[in-house]
């Protein structure tokens, strides 16, 4: 199960996507551009002896999201097929602007299905929180950058700092061509560190990525994963302002 926890927060980090009229949209998804309408990301491992995939017939984890022409997030729900078990989580949004709320629950893989609920708190145009509704969940506390990209996300229970995620982009023309997480994890008397970066193969013609690969050394040697995307757009005609 942690394996299926740390992907879950990979898959953030590759498919985050850009919102087009608040800064909220922008928190939920700092990177990809046009009326986006819904996104569907496969994780598909690197095959043994090395052969990379270039399909989605052996993936572990399917990612679908689902927006509004405005670009706020409405729905995702994670498929992990990881260890001879299936996970399927879904999360819903609901709210405008930056009065958005969430709720979670796992469809299986989890005997407890309870729903959790959580809410986006903004200090600034730069820092928000997302609180849970029960107190014993863990808070996140995230930071971004002046282009609205999230640069930090600290998980707290409590006082106590569980995790701290850094991140690091690489943006030419608006595009999306790396990006990198360092996760610490407090484990109590010591910390564990987790490195990720995610780097762009291919593009469609709005300038999303379709194709990338992700690595789990910052020299980009080890190959583990590689990501496939499929995007559906809103008509271009009707949001002027896209990008």
């Amino acid at each position: 199960m942690k394996k299926t926890v740390v992907l879950l927060f990979l898959f953030q980090l590759l498919l985050s996507c850009k919102g087009w009229n608040n800064n909220n949209a922008y928190a939920q998804q700092p990177e990809l551009n046009g009326c986006l309408k819904k996104a569907i990301i496969y994780a598909c491992p690197v095959l043994k002896y090395g052969i990379i995939p270039t399909d989605t017939n052996h993936y572990t984890t399917r990612i679908i999201k689902t927006y509004d022409s405005l670009g706020n997030l409405l729905e995702e729900n994670s498929f992990y097929n990881l260890n001879s078990s299936t996970t399927e989580h879904i999360t819903t949004y609901s709210g405008t602007g930056k009065y958005r709320t969430f709720t979670e629950r796992y469809l299986s893989g989890f005997e407890n299905k309870k729903e959790r609920t959580y809410k986006y708190v903004w200090s600034d145009d730069y820092h928000f929180k997302i609180i849970p509704a029960d107190p014993s969940g863990l808070m996140l506390v995230s930071e971004l950058d002046k282009d609205f990209r999230i640069i930090k996300t600290t998980y707290k229970n409590g006082d106590t700092i569980r995790i701290i995620d850094s991140f690091a982009y690489v943006v030419k023309d608006n595009k999306l061509y790396e990006k990198t997480i360092k996760r610490t994890i407090n484990e109590g008397d010591t910390k564990r560190i987790i490195l990720n970066v995610a780097v762009t193969q291919e593009f469609d013609p709005y300038g999303n990525p379709t194709i990338s690969y992700s690595y789990d050394d910052p020299d980009k040697q080890k190959l583990k994963d590689v990501f496939l995307a499929v995007y559906e757009y809103y008509q271009e005609a009707a949001h002027p302002g896209t990008r």
